[in-house]
């Protein structure tokens, strides 16, 4: 049972932020290979399952707004509306261009999705690059198999890395 409990953490671990998800492994003492196996399995079913979710939510959210707005309480409905208000208002006095703006705009014209693909399994997480990706690369259908191959080849790094200074 323990066993089973070390390898659910693992796999959880690595469907999260899957940088960590070595170290973790090593930490409760299992071998390279495990590491390996269950460390790569996490991180790409935990890509696949939050990918899909993250596009149903998109979709679907858009076709349920209207229904969630009409059972919400008047009083929420009022302080909605008035932040709306507010937001409206600062949206229009803001400045269009900022200089974080152009630094965002450069980045995904410059690396686009090889820039989320090569980053996302260390330096953001797997979520966060399964956001973004079903956000800005839905249409694009190399994109889930280059994440896949990022986070295999990710997996092999880390656990060849992580193995020589944490080998039991």
């Amino acid at each position: 049972m323990e066993y089973i409990l070390k390898i659910a953490s693992v796999f959880l671990v690595a469907s999260l932020k899957y940088f960590w998800a070595s170290p973790y492994s090593f930490g409760l003492k299992l071998n390279e290979w495990e590491t390996l196996f269950f460390m790569e399995a996490g991180g790409i079913i935990g890509f696949l399952f939050y990918y899909y979710f993250f596009g149903f939510l998109f979709k679907e959210l858009k076709l349920l707004w209207p229904v969630v707005y009409n059972f919400t309480p008047v009083l929420f409905k009022v302080r909605f509306e008035m932040w709306l208000v507010r937001h409206r208002f600062k949206r229009v006095n803001a400045r269009k261009f900022t200089h974080r703006n152009k630094i965002i705009v450069n980045m995904r014209r410059r690396f686009g999705i090889w820039g989320l693909v090569i980053l996302s399994p260390v330096v953001l997480s797997i979520p966060v690059g399964a956001l973004l990706g079903s956000k800005y690369f839905k249409h694009n259908h190399h994109f889930i198999p280059y994440m896949i191959l990022s986070i295999a080849l990710w997996g092999v790094i880390s656990v060849g890395f992580f193995s020589t200074f944490m080998h039991h």
